[in-house]
């Protein structure tokens, strides 16, 4: 009967040891001071060998993922936000089928503060270790 126990014992602290190793889950949300969410962009969580991104939604929540797994490996991550790369859209065809102007460069409008685009300057760090819920409070555009 002990080796049951023992083997019981075993299984459980294996399981809690291959738990342990993997992608936890990383969700919150990205307001402006008064309470407003940001609407678009996206939230970045980087190390020196990691970056894990969540899409922010119209309510300014995200949900993180590194790669094509969901959640991200436990670690200290620079924050910062970003996503507003300018699109390009291709130039018109007129009737005769030959392109009619060039190509336009969009560029979106950047609804945060300029600090808070690179990790360097953005002054959140997270540290995951567990299922981890991380609030962004952003400041507007000067």
């Amino acid at each position: 009967m002990k080796t049951i126990h023992y083997h019981f014992a075993f299984f459980l602290l294996l399981m809690f040891a291959v738990g342990c190793g993997g992608n936890v889950s990383v969700t919150g949300k990205v307001t402006f001071p008064d309470g407003s969410p940001l609407t678009y962009g996206e939230v970045l969580f980087e190390t020196s060998t990691t970056l894990a991104r969540g899409t922010i939604q119209s309510d300014g929540t995200y949900s993180l993922s590194a790669g094509e797994e969901r959640g991200i490996p436990r670690g200290t991550y620079q924050v910062y936000i970003g996503g507003f790369s300018p699109t390009v859209t291709a130039p018109q065809i007129g009737p005769d089928g030959r392109p009619i102007g060039g190509a336009q460069v969009i560029r979106p409008v950047i609804p945060v503060h300029r600090d808070f685009l690179h990790s360097s300057t953005s002054n959140l760090t997270a540290n995951v270790q567990g299922r981890t819920v991380f609030d962004i409070t952003v400041r507007p555009p000067e």
